[in-house]
């Protein structure tokens, strides 16, 4: 049984499939996302404040954000505050994504960049309105309810980075 468990995941992670852990009692879906998967699933949450954050397991500074982030959110859960994770792990690294998004308490809205460490620069044209001259992470964008950018939060952050952004998109009009 667990030969079968470990190769119907191994063969999920070559086929691009996504990979699924359990951590703290969760389970985390981790499905491959470009830019234009991305602005669709960003567009199925209308009407909700979405936080968008790019990392990366081999990222300690978004390794180190990442609770309180997730924290952040979650107290702002109940206003309609959601976040989307997009790992820029190596596609073969999926399910160390999904170990470490699973203990931090992760269960939905998580992705790896389809084409693994190579980032997609249409995120980037796409959030930032042009290709960053940096590509740093930890990123993340706050986009208010009506899906606009109102906060471009870049390299490590703490609580009160967050939920200043939160804040600020939760009062846009």
């Amino acid at each position: 049984m667990k030969a079968t468990i470990a190769a119907s995941l191994a063969l999920m992670g070559i086929l691009g499939l996504g990979a699924m852990s359990q951590g703290a009692g969760r389970k985390v879906a981790v499905k491959p996302v470009d830019a234009v998967g991305l602005k669709k699933e960003v567009a199925a949450r209308k009407g909700k404040v979405v936080m968008i954050n790019f990392w990366a397991t081999w990222c300690p500074p978004c390794r180190a954000e990442f609770p309180d982030m997730v924290a952040t959110q979650k107290k702002y859960a109940a206003q309609g505050v959601e976040l989307l994770t997009v790992t820029l792990d190596d596609l073969d690294d999926t399910s160390k994504a999904a170990a470490f998004l699973a203990q931090n308490g992760v269960t939905s809205g998580a992705f790896i960049n389809k084409k693994g460490g190579e980032p997609d620069m249409g995120y980037f044209s796409w959030l930032d309105g042009k290709i960053p001259d940096s590509l740093g992470i930890p990123r993340t964008y706050v986009l208010d309810r009506k899906g606009r950018i109102s906060s471009r939060l870049i390299g490590g952050q703490e609580s009160a980075a967050f939920e200043g952004a939160i804040k600020k998109a939760l009062a846009a009009k």
